[in-house]
């Protein structure tokens, strides 16, 4: 820590770090609080348009995450169930 400072227990130390985290999420807060409200205020597009292309944006996102995780999953299935062929087969040997 880069700090002047002197605690004279670790207590003192941790309530000080603490209150300085409060703090800085308070001011993050606040900013994009005002961050979103002027975006609000300065957009070009009306705000059901802007909701209904949102929306579209997540879908495609989600479509699009769906299409690339499915050869995954499917490769993951199959080898789960050859674990589990190689599993069964080993207790039948044991």
């Amino acid at each position: 820590m880069n700090s002047d400072r002197i605690y004279y227990s670790h207590d003192a130390e941790m309530q000080a770090l603490r209150g300085r985290a409060v703090l800085m999420l308070v001011f993050l807060t606040f900013g994009l609080g005002i961050g979103a409200a002027l975006a609000v205020l300065f957009s070009p597009v009306s705000g059901k348009k802007a909701r209904r292309e949102l929306a579209e944006s997540l879908g495609d996102g989600l479509n699009t995450g769906r299409e690339s995780i499915e050869p995954f999953m499917k490769r993951l299935e199959e080898q789960f169930n050859d674990l589990r062929k190689s599993v069964d087969e080993r207790m039948k040997h044991a």
